[in-house]
């Protein structure tokens, strides 16, 4: 018989799971976020030339994860119909290495069209020089996301996140050590940080395997099948993830041309608007899993209760995160950097950022709730609407055509945000009825 959730033991029981979700995501943001501490130490152009490299490189990166996001909501529906799921691991592990060849190719190709967005030699040179040096690394964190999200299908989320925690400080150890010529490691400049990102992705991948090594068995069939079902979920994901990456990439690239302080100011607001969105991605992939499970046993007022359950968490965090873009932007920036130019620029987007903290939220905690009913193409339908149709070309012509610059482009994002959400929202009150005229 299944056990009909009350509010909050469903609180409970998602704070549990997301906790350790939570601080290896800002653990993976914080990777992220020591190159751009370390770029800005080493020059303004090295912080502009690493953030535009990472507008290109990471909307290849996150389509690749994308693929993967699909494999936790999946299992966790089995688990619902009471499979065992240990079978299906190395069907993950061959899958995470294939994405990783296919991508990384991708990544070495998108080093052509640097000179093509003409941001003057000393910039293409930096950032072809990280592209290609970062583009192996896909192996490291492809195979450290197939096997967390394998783990995390079975709620297991301590030793993945661990590894990325501890990621962190192996970031900083290789960033700062091989940019500066410190701590007994090469002088390698501005490559240093694509050789760092290189390492602590590997570093990773492979402490992951070793652990999950221990207690599951790697070498087994492969399911073609499993594998067809997890690509078939996650394709749509991994067009909605790419939508919405390319987009903020997009501003990046687009502020590139309003030169080199307004580009390192709109790394640093995105930097910290992506550091405080961890929280309610985490609640995101919790929530996936555990709608995901609740469908699979085909309890309705359990898959409700997580969705409320997890709306007012994420709502929460993120008034706090409007709070504090709000009332301390000037100390949040001085954290980076102490160009006054930078922190001036860099304090009204990140009043942007606070604005559209709730729409955020709302709009990442509905689409990890339809991954978990597998609903994935209407969704990745609506994002593309509302960023590609909508957002982006009134940013661009706020932008260029109103003299707001930067803020223009942000002011896109804050319009984008708004409509996604209303639209998944919509998208979900519809699956919802469908659900309940089942007799789910």
């Amino acid at each position: 018989m299944i056990t009909q959730l009350t509010k909050t033991k469903a609180l409970r029981e998602l704070m549990i799971f997301s906790l350790p979700i939570i601080f290896g995501q800002i653990g993976l943001m914080l990777i992220g976020t020591g190159d751009m501490i370390i770029a800005s130490k080493h020059s303004t152009e090295t912080l502009a030339a690493i953030g535009l490299a990472v507008a290109i490189a990471n909307p290849i990166l996150m389509v690749a994860l994308g693929l993967l996001f699909g494999i936790s909501p999946l299992l966790a529906q089995k688990r619902g119909k009471g499979e065992n799921i240990d079978k299906y691991l190395p069907s993950v592990f061959l899958l995470s290495l294939l994405i990783a060849v296919v991508f990384t190719g991708v990544t070495l190709l998108s080093t052509y069209i640097v000179p093509l967005l003409n941001y003057g030699p000393l910039l293409d040179k930096m950032i072809i020089e990280y592209l290609t040096i970062s583009s192996a690394s896909l192996f490291g964190i492809c195979l450290y996301q197939g096997l967390r999200e394998y783990l995390q299908s079975l709620e297991k989320t301590f030793a993945a996140n661990l590894v990325a925690i501890i990621g962190v400080g192996v970031n900083l150890y290789l960033n700062y050590g091989l940019v500066f010529g410190e701590w007994g490691l090469p002088h390698l400049g501005v490559a240093g940080l694509a050789w760092a990102s290189l390492g602590v992705r590997l570093f990773m991948g492979l402490i992951l395997l070793v652990l999950i090594s221990m207690r599951h068995k790697l070498i087994a069939r492969i399911d073609w099948i499993f594998c067809r079902e997890v690509l078939q979920l996650s394709i749509p994901i991994a067009m909605a993830v790419f939508f919405e990456v390319m987009a903020f990439c997009s501003v990046t690239l687009f502020v590139g041309h309003f030169g080199a302080i307004q580009t390192a100011a709109n790394n640093l607001a995105l930097t910290l608007g992506s550091l405080t969105f961890m929280i309610p991605l985490s609640i995101s992939s919790a929530a996936a899993v555990k709608v995901g499970h609740a469908y699979g046993e085909k309890s309705f007022q359990n898959v409700k209760t997580y969705i409320f359950v997890s709306f007012f968490i994420s709502q929460f965090c993120m008034l706090f995160s409007a709070f504090m873009y709000f009332t301390i932007p000037e100390f949040l920036l001085q954290l980076f950097t102490t160009d006054t130019q930078v922190i001036f620029w860099g304090m009204q987007l990140l009043f942007l950022v606070g604005f559209f903290q709730f729409f955020d939220g709302a709009q990442v905690i509905l689409a990890g709730v339809l991954r978990g009913l597998s609903v994935t193409r209407p969704a990745s339908l609506a994002i593309f609407i509302g960023y590609w149709i909508i957002g982006i070309p009134l940013g661009y012509y706020f932008a260029f055509q109103c003299g707001m610059e930067s803020k223009g482009m942000w002011t896109g994002l804050v319009i984008s945000l708004a409509v996604v959400a209303l639209m998944l929202g919509m998208i979900l009150k519809k699956r919802l009825k469908t659900l309940h005229e089942e007799g789910l």
